[in-house]
């Protein structure tokens, strides 16, 4: 069997610069933004985000589409319902809210 790809189906909520969120919105389109995630249990993924809105700025939302780069050990990590926090340099700049995970097959 060969390597599965794992995704991520959430809301993504970006806080304000006041709040110690970025300074600058990405963009979710341009596949460029690759945040960290920790789960409430300290666990930590990269994922990169790939489909959503044109941009998200600070103190924004949007619903958007993430590869989980990270090999998935345990799939409640991303239990429709989790809350993650997405961390940037050591810091939360904000929060996404999981909708559905699901898998893909690796094309070879």
């Amino acid at each position: 069997m060969g390597v599965m790809n794992n995704y991520v189906e959430a809301l993504f909520v970006l806080l304000p610069e006041d709040a110690g969120g970025r300074a600058a919105a990405v963009e979710p389109r341009g596949g460029g933004y690759c945040p960290m995630l920790r789960g409430a249990d300290g666990a930590m993924l990269r994922i990169r985000v790939i489909e959503g809105p044109p941009r998200i700025a600070p103190g924004q939302d949007g619903h958007v589409v993430a590869h989980v780069e990270t090999p998935l050990a345990d799939d409640a990590l991303l239990a429709p319902g989790s809350e993650l926090d997405v961390i940037e340099d050591e810091r939360v700049v904000g929060i996404l809210s999981v909708a559905r995970l699901w898998r893909g097959a690796a094309v070879a």
